[in-house]
């Protein structure tokens, strides 16, 4: 799937050649600023909004290069959206990226999301699912679709937390928990629900885009087991907003 990239070929250029420049403290001090949890096996970072997980095909700054830069043994494991802040674990060794690769493949990790989207979407404290099928659509990208007839279900399970004001207009905070996870699947299914995230650069138009400086999702809780341990470890990272 294609990566989004809101910037022109004259900056990104301007962009890699500032990274490219920084020294390797400005590496190493930038690890330690969104460090959650690190020991021998396992790293987890608390990714700022705004950086790509993992380098695009033209701008080469992302959060994966930036941790290699201040530990080169760093490994992916998975990833979050551009425009996602929030928890992410990374592997310091081939044996820890295999084990926890595998536990997202068996859909053991957990994963805890808050979202504020524009509206107001049930009343406070009320759960639920959404089972719909969601899939890239080339001829909209980088937009995703829902797709009842697609082959590859998405489930979200929500709770409804509160119902808010953002400058001047009534938003909802609710927790999202993907059981599925496929690109775009809680932008896309607060779409499909009629309550878009406020603040999303893709998704969100009008009122809904303009009230928030940012995409309004954060991965606020993961929880899965150690690779070494095998203990059941769990991290939070505050909402931003």
């Amino acid at each position: 799937m294609p990566i989004f990239m809101p910037f022109t070929a004259e900056e990104v250029n301007a962009l890699n050649a500032q990274e490219n420049a920084y020294p390797l403290e400005f590496f190493q001090a930038f690890a330690q600023q969104i460090t959650v949890y690190e020991d021998d096996d396992i790293w987890v970072v608390d990714k700022p909004v705004g950086l790509l997980s993992v380098n695009g095909k033209t701008l080469k700054v992302s959060l994966l290069a930036r941790l290699e830069r201040a530990n080169p043994a760093v490994k992916l494991i998975h990833r979050l959206d551009m425009d996602t802040s929030g928890l992410l674990i990374f592997a310091k060794n081939a044996a820890a990226q295999t084990h926890i690769s595998k536990q997202f493949i068996e859909r053991l990790p957990q994963k805890k999301y808050q979202a504020r989207v524009f509206g107001e979407w049930e009343r406070v404290g009320a759960t639920g699912e959404i089972s719909v099928p969601v899939r890239y659509e080339p001829e909209t990208k980088p937009r995703h679709i829902v797709d009842p007839s697609w082959s590859k279900h998405a489930l979200t399970l929500y709770e409804v937390i509160s119902h808010e004001q953002c400058n001047g207009q009534t938003v909802t905070r609710v927790m999202l928990k993907p059981v599925t996870g496929r690109s775009h699947q809680l932008r896309v299914h607060m779409v499909h629900v009629g309550h878009v995230m406020i603040g999303d650069p893709i998704y969100a138009e009008g009122t809904a885009l303009a009230i928030a400086p940012r995409l309004n999702l954060h991965a606020q809780q993961l929880r899965l087991k150690h690779p070494t341990l095998g203990a059941w470890m769990d991290w939070e990272s505050p909402s931003p907003f």
